[in-house]
């Protein structure tokens, strides 16, 4: 177990991103590519609430938004 755990800490982008595309696979074989995409975004969307909400709180959201919409 300690020799897998080392491995894991030395190669941790690589562990990180095969078991990435290993869900991906099974997403993309169980539910399709659309769907899958669709999930992508959504998580991705609430990811950024959340880091949103964590950084500065209801606020961030608000200026993040009127950021996003407004005409300069």
């Amino acid at each position: 177990m300690n020799a897998f755990l080392e491995f894991v800490k030395r190669h941790k982008f690589t562990v990180l991103f095969v078991s990435l595309g290993l869900v991906l696979a099974i997403l993309f074989f169980t539910i399709g590519f659309w769907r899958t995409l669709l999930l992508l975004v959504i998580l991705a969307l609430c990811f950024l609430i959340g880091y949103l909400l964590d950084q500065s709180g209801p606020d961030g959201i608000k200026e993040f938004f009127s950021k996003l919409f407004s005409k300069k």
